[in-house]
């Protein structure tokens, strides 16, 4: 009798495991990665040091809320719940996948700067950094909305520069490949005016 339990149980066991739903990853998206695909067959040619210097610009320390701290995608039900998507979770942790897109936005807008993520090595160290600090990035039925401060600092003096503040909405869709477009865009648009706190370094 205890035999057969154990068999039937193996038996469910096995049966479970085959139909357990397939795990699926998102990650977020920015334009320089389309960018980088159309022009990758073009030759091209090398930039002398000398007559176009380099500038380093960092990206951190980023900070997001604490209930955004999980690998799964999750989005508002209502004001105050929270629903996180069954089998679908970020391809990687969604503070690096912010910073590397704002990351990338500012490096495609000026091909000659280089951007570093914190925490740097003293020998990348940058002349300025960006500090980030996501206030709301989140997704609702029909909207996601992000709500992000940022500082210009002077990492030399550690001074604040400039700040600004930043709010946007998107149109979106409580499923996990629109929430991801979604902060996409939103991000992207945070690049934008990342870029814009920045022109005071080109004076």
């Amino acid at each position: 009798m205890l035999l057969r339990i154990l068999f039937v149980s193996a038996l469910l066991f096995i049966s479970a495991c085959q139909h357990s739903p397939r795990k699926e990853y998102f990650a977020l998206s920015s334009p320089a990665i389309a960018a980088e695909q159309s022009t990758s067959t073009q030759p091209t040619q090398p930039k002398s040091a000398a007559t176009n210097p380099i500038k380093v610009i960092g990206i951190g320390p980023l900070t997001i809320p604490e209930y955004l701290q999980h690998t799964r995608i999750s989005y508002w039900k209502t004001s105050n719940q929270l629903m996180l998507q069954e089998n679908h979770y970020w391809a990687e942790p969604l503070e690096q996948g912010i910073s590397r897109v704002l990351g990338l936005g500012v490096q495609t807008a000026h091909a000659d700067w280089r951007v570093v993520q914190f925490p740097w090595r003293n020998s990348q160290r940058p002349a300025y950094a960006v500090r980030v600090d996501i206030q709301r990035l989140d997704a609702f039925s029909d909207h996601a909305i992000i709500v992000v401060g940022m500082d210009l600092i002077d990492t030399k003096t550690r001074n604040i520069i400039r700040t600004t503040q930043f709010n946007s909405r998107v149109a979106s869709a409580p499923h996990s490949a629109a929430i991801a477009q979604a902060f996409s865009e939103l991000l992207q648009q945070t690049a934008a005016r990342m870029d814009e706190l920045l022109s005071v370094t080109e004076n």
